[in-house]
């Protein structure tokens, strides 16, 4: 056999083996406890959101949150299909950004905005596996933002 065919293989066995989803520990606690399966597939509905309900909760605790220079997240709820997200934008000057921008183009903004953290939205593998999707508002002084992602949007 080749060197080149050895290199090949070898490097297809790392890419494949470290590819596959590890999952996180909470995700490992959902499948100990028949919530998930092992492939991460919701088993349990009721169970996983009484589990997310609580979680919620005790992050509320820690609100409202700086996410960053822009945005103070005000409220985060977990369910088992999806995610709540409550917050402000606080960006002084943002009014005048969104009318030299227009909507259409704010939306497409916080949207992409959005898509490009999706790692930390959708931080669970059982959040990326099963339907999942992220619904954010955003107050801003003179408007509201309703947006949602989609895990099929991301690429993960």
């Amino acid at each position: 056999m080749s060197l080149k065919k050895i290199v090949l293989y070898l490097s297809t066995f790392i890419l494949i083996n470290t590819a596959q989803a590890k999952g996180t520990e909470l995700d490992q606690y959902f499948v100990k406890n028949k919530i998930i399966d092992s492939s991460y597939k919701i088993q349990d509905s009721k169970k996983l959101n009484e589990i997310l309900n609580v979680m919620s909760d005790e992050d509320s605790r820690t609100m409202p949150y700086q996410a960053d220079q822009n945005t103070v997240i005000e409220q985060l709820r977990l369910y088992a299909d999806h995610i709540e997200v409550q917050g402000i934008i606080t960006t002084p000057d943002f009014t005048q950004f969104a009318e030299d921008i227009g909507d259409k183009e704010v939306k497409h903004f916080i949207t992409q905005n959005l898509i490009n953290s999706c790692h930390l939205f959708f931080e669970h593998e059982f959040q990326r596996v099963n339907p999942y999707y992220v619904k954010v508002k955003l107050s801003a002084p003179h408007k509201t933002y309703d947006l949602k992602i989609k895990n099929s949007e991301c690429q993960f």
